[in-house]
C-alpha cells in the first residue's frame, strides 16, 4: 500500500466521521508493513544489540566452522565472542555522562529588545536620582542616603545590562525547563537514548502531556517507524510515525481503561496470534513456552499523522479604541451580520493539524481525534510538529548505519582469528625427539624411560638386546610447533587498530599509554581521536535541542491555569517555581544547548590551572566551586564573582591602609604636639620658680622688679596650656573611636564581598 491510499486529509471537520479516522489509522499502519525491508528491520536491528551483548549467532561462521558444508566435530577449539566492540560502545557511553549539559532558554518575542531597552533605562534613571540624593546629602541636607554606600557611574549600568541583562520571562523559562530535567529524570533518559543511538543508529523520544504534566519517554527503535523522507531529518518535522508495542492484556486495560468497553475488555482475555510479528522478541530456545508466552499478548499500535484543518483570521474595529483587531475563528464560526455591516472581514485558511489514533489487537480504535496539545509556531499557525521525535545516524541515499554496525566485520574477523589462534596453540606439540622403542634397555618400561629422560635428561639405551638389528643414526627430531602463533598474535592486533581508527577510539583514549610514549604524543592522539567522533555527538545534541525545546512548549498547555512547586537542582539545593499562566502562555521560548565538546576542552583546562591558583592564593571556596562546576560558563560566573569580590575586599582593603596611615600621620602629629606642650609647661615650671624667687627677693631688697605683668602672663599661659593639652587628648579619644569605628566597618565589608560572592556564585549554579 502507498501514499495513494491514505484518506484525504483536506475535509471540513464534520465529515472526518469515525470511518474516515479508522480508514486514517490502517492506512499508516499498512503504510509501514509494507516499507522498504520492513520484514528483516526489526531482526536487523535486534542483531545489532546481540552483537554488543556479545551474543554469537554461529550462522555467521558456517564458512569456517562448515567448510564444503560438512561440520567439524570434536575439534580443540570453541568460537567464542571476543568483545571488541562493548568497550568502544561503553567508553563513549562514560564520556557522554561526563559532557557538560548547558542549556539556556531565551526569550524570542518582538518586545523582549523593547523591554531590555526599558529596564536599562529605568536602572539608570534610579542611578541618577541616587547620584542627585546623595549630592545633596554631602552638602549637608538629610536625604536619607548611606553615605558610604557606593553608586556605580550611569555608564557602568549600561555596560552591565549589556552584558548580564536576561529577560524575566527568560529567568522563569529557565526555571521551568530545569524543573522538567529534574520530574522527568531526563539526565537519565538522554543516556538511555544515546546508547540506543550508538547501538542501533536510531533514537526516538515521545514528549507531551500526560495528567497535566510535561512526559518525557525514551522509545524503542525495534517500536517507532516514521516518514522515510530521504530530506528528512527530525522525526517530529515529518508527516507521520507510529509506535506498535505488544504488551499484556492488563497493560492495555491500565493505559486505555476510561476508553475501553466492558465487550473489549472482554475480549482482550483472548488476544490475536503474532508470531510472525513479534517472534523476534524470544530466544530460540524453549519455543513452546515462547509461543504459548507470545500468544497472551496483545499489539497496540499508536498512529500520529498531519491532517489539514480550516482556520479563519475574522479582522474588525473595536469600537472603543478605534482600532483594528483580528483574532482566529475556527470552521463553525458564522459572522454575525451587524460585523458585516461595520465592514469586518473574515479570511479563511487551511492549516496543518496533528492527529492521533490507536489501534488495539488489530480490531479496537480508541482516541482517534486532533491531539489536544498542539506545537505549532506564533508566527505561522500551520507549521506544527509530531508528539514523536528522532533521527537516524545516517541514511542518507543509503541503509541507516550505526558505531556497533561498522564495527561487526571486525568483531567477526576478531573472533575467527581468535578460534584459529586457539586451535593453533592447542595442535602445537614443540619439538619432540624420536626414538626407537627397541632401544629401551631390557626389563625397563616406558614410564621408566620417560622418568630418566625428564628428570636427567638422558636417554638411556641398550645396543645389546638380542636377536635386534638396531642403527643409532635412526634417532631423530620432529619439530610440531606451530609457526603461525606469532602472525595469529599480530593480525589480531592489527584488526584492534583498524576498528580503533574507525570507531575514533583510540587506545590513548581507553587509557592504554605505550611505555615510550610522552605525555604531548598521548595527548594528541586523544584529542585527534576525539575530533572523529565528535560529530557524532554533535547530532545527537541538535537532538537533544529540540527535545527540550518541545517540553518546555508542553508545559505551556499542561500549566495553563499556572504551576508553583519546590524541586531539587542537582547540586541538592532546592528551588522554588512560580510560574504565571499569561507570561508563560505568550512567551516565545528558544532553546540554546553550547558546543558541549568545546565546553569539555575548556573546562578540562580551566580545571588544570586550580594548582596554580591555588599556590597564587586562590581562595579554597572558588576552587572548590569549579571544581564542582558542570559547565564552562558556570566557572566563568563564579570566577567573576569571586574576581568582583576579591576587587571590593582589596579595594577596602587598601581604603583601611589608607585611612591607618593617616590615624599614624595624625598620630604622630599629636605626638610631636604633646611633646612640644610639654616642653613648655617645663619652660613655665622654670618660669614660676623665677618669679618665686623674684618675689623673695622683692620682699627682701624692699624694690618692686615689675612682677604683677609677668603672674598675669605666666597664668595666661598656664591656661594656654590646659586648653591646648585638653584639646590634645580630646583628638587622641577621638581619633582611637574612629580607628575603632573603621576597623570595624571594613570587616562588614569584608563579611558583605564574601557573601556576596557566595550568593552570586549560588544564582549562577541554579541559572545553570
Amino acid at each position: 500500500m502507498g501514499y495513494d491510499k491514505i484518506p484525504r486529509q483536506k475535509l471540513p471537520l464534520r465529515q472526518k466521521t469515525k470511518e474516515w479516522r479508522e480508514q486514517c489509522v490502517e492506512a499508516f499502519i499498512d503504510l509501514s508493513n509494507s516499507g522498504i525491508g520492513h520484514a528483516n528491520r526489526k531482526d536487523d536491528i535486534k542483531i545489532l544489540y546481540d552483537y554488543y551483548n556479545g551474543v554469537i549467532d554461529e550462522a555467521d561462521y558456517n564458512y569456517v566452522l562448515k567448510p564444503y558444508g560438512k561440520s567439524r566435530k570434536n575439534f580443540p577449539s570453541e568460537m567464542r565472542n571476543y568483545p571488541i566492540i562493548k568497550p568502544i560502545i561503553d567508553l563513549l557511553l562514560g564520556e557522554k555522562s561526563k559532557r557538560p549539559l548547558n542549556y539556556t532558554v531565551t526569550v524570542q518575542n518582538a518586545d523582549s529588545i523593547s523591554a531590555k531597552e526599558q529596564a536599562k533605562t529605568q536602572a539608570i534613571f534610579q542611578n541618577l536620582q541616587q547620584h542627585f540624593l546623595q549630592s545633596v546629602q554631602n552638602q549637608g541636607m538629610d536625604m536619607g542616603v548611606d553615605p558610604e554606600q557606593e553608586v556605580q557611574l550611569p555608564q557602568h549600568i549600561a555596560e552591565m545590562f549589556e552584558n548580564s541583562y536576561v529577560d524575566n520571562r527568560a529567568v522563569l523559562g529557565q526555571q521551568a525547563l530545569n524543573y522538567i530535567m529534574q520530574d522527568q529524570e531526563v539526565y537519565d533518559k538522554i543516556q538511555k537514548s544515546w546508547f540506543h543511538y550508538l547501538v542501533s543508529g536510531e533514537v526516538y523520544t515521545h514528549r507531551g502531556v500526560r495528567n497535566g504534566e510535561p512526559f518525557y519517554d525514551v522509545l524503542n527503535p525495534i517500536d517507532v517507524d516514521y516518514d522515510l523522507d530521504p530530506d528528512l531529518e527530525f522525526v517530529e518535522d515529518g508527516d507521520w510515525a507510529l509506535v506498535r508495542k505488544y504488551v499484556h492484556p492488563s497493560t492495555v486495560i491500565d493505559h486505555y481503561y476510561e476508553s475501553l468497553t466492558e465487550q473489549q475488555v472482554l475480549e482482550l482475555e483472548e488476544p490475536r496470534h503474532h508470531e510472525n510479528d513479534i517472534g523476534f522478541l524470544y530466544a530460540n530456545n524453549a519455543k513452546k513456552d515462547a509461543n504459548s508466552y507470545r500468544n497472551r499478548l496483545v499489539e497496540v499500535t499508536n498512529v500520529y499523522w498531519k491532517s489539514r484543518k480550516r482556520i479563519g483570521f475574522l479582522s474588525y474595529m473595536d469600537q472603543d479604541t478605534g482600532a483594528i483587531e483580528e483574532v482566529e475563528v475556527d470552521e463553525s464560526f458564522r459572522m454575525p451580520q451587524e460585523m458585516k455591516l461595520a465592514g469586518a472581514k473574515l479570511q479563511w485558511l487551511w492549516v496543518n493539524e496533528v492527529w492521533e489514533g490507536t489501534r488495539i489487537d488489530g480490531r479496537f480504535y480508541i482516541n482517534m481525534n486532533a491531539i489536544a496539545n498542539q506545537r505549532i509556531s506564533l508566527d505561522n499557525p500551520s507549521k506544527c510538529k509530531l508528539p514523536i521525535n528522532g533521527r537516524r545516524y545516517s541514511d542518507v541515499n543509503s541503509a541507516n548505519i550505526s558505531l556497533v554496525k561498522l564495527g561487526i566485520p571486525y568483531q567477526l574477523n576478531y573472533n575467527i582469528y581468535k578460534y584459529r589462534l586457539e586451535l593453533a596453540i592447542a595442535r602445537s606439540k614443540d619439538i619432540i625427539a624420536q626414538f626407537d622403542i627397541n632401544m629401551i634397555p631390557k626389563k625397563w618400561d616406558m614410564d621408566k624411560f620417560m622418568y630418566y629422560v625428564e628428570g636427567t635428561g638422558i636417554a638411556w639405551v641398550d645396543y645389546n638386546k638380542e636377536g635386534i638389528q638396531l642403527n643409532p643414526q635412526h634417532q631423530s627430531v620432529l619439530d610440531m610447533s606451530i609457526k603461525t602463533i606469532n602472525q595469529y598474535v599480530t593480525l589480531l592486533e592489527s584488526i584492534l587498530v583498524e576498528w580503533e581508527k574507525i570507531s575514533g577510539v583510540s587506545r590513548q583514549r581507553q587509557g592504554e599509554i605505550g611505555a615510550y610514549e610522552g605525555k604531548a604524543s598521548s595527548q594528541q592522539a586523544i584529542v585527534q581521536s576525539s575530533h572523529i567522533t565528535e560529530d557524532l555527538f554533535r547530532k545527537f545534541e541538535r537532538l537533544e535541542q529540540r527535545d527540550f525545546q518541545a517540553l518546555l512548549d508542553y508545559s505551556k498547555e499542561a500549566w495553563h491555569t499556572g504551576k508553583k512547586t519546590m524541586y531539587i537542582l542537582p547540586d541538592g539545593t532546592t528551588d522554588f517555581l512560580d510560574i504565571d499562566s499569561i507570561d508563560h502562555m505568550e512567551s516565545n521560548y528558544g532553546i540554546f544547548v553550547s558546543d558541549a565538546g568545546k565546553d569539555q576542552e575548556k573546562l578540562t583546562n580551566i580545571k588544570g590551572l586550580t594548582q596554580a591558583m591555588m599556590q597564587n592564593g586562590a581562595k579554597p571556596s572558588v576552587i572548590a566551586g569549579m571544581l564542582d562546576s558542570d559547565s564552562f560558563s558556570q566557572i566563568k560566573k563564579n570566577l567573576k564573582s569571586a574576581e568582583k569580590a576579591q576587587a571590593e575586599l582589596e579595594a577596602a582593603q587598601q581604603q583601611a591602609q589608607q585611612e591607618q596611615s593617616q590615624q599614624q600621620l595624625e598620630a604622630a602629629q599629636m605626638q610631636q604636639e604633646a611633646e612640644g606642650l610639654e616642653r613648655e609647661k617645663d619652660r613655665q615650671k622654670d618660669i614660676e620658680i623665677a618669679l618665686i624667687n623674684a618675689e623673695s627677693k622683692k620682699d627682701q631688697e624692699g624694690h618692686s622688679l615689675n612682677l604683677e605683668k609677668m603672674v598675669r602672663d605666666f597664668e595666661l599661659k598656664n591656661r594656654e596650656l590646659d586648653i591646648k593639652e585638653q584639646d590634645l587628648s580630646e583628638r587622641a579619644r577621638s581619633s582611637q573611636n574612629q580607628e575603632d569605628i573603621n576597623r570595624e566597618a571594613n570587616q562588614v565589608k569584608r563579611e558583605d564581598s564574601i557573601i556576596k560572592a557566595d550568593t552570586a556564585r549560588q544564582n549562577a549554579n541554579k541559572r545553570n
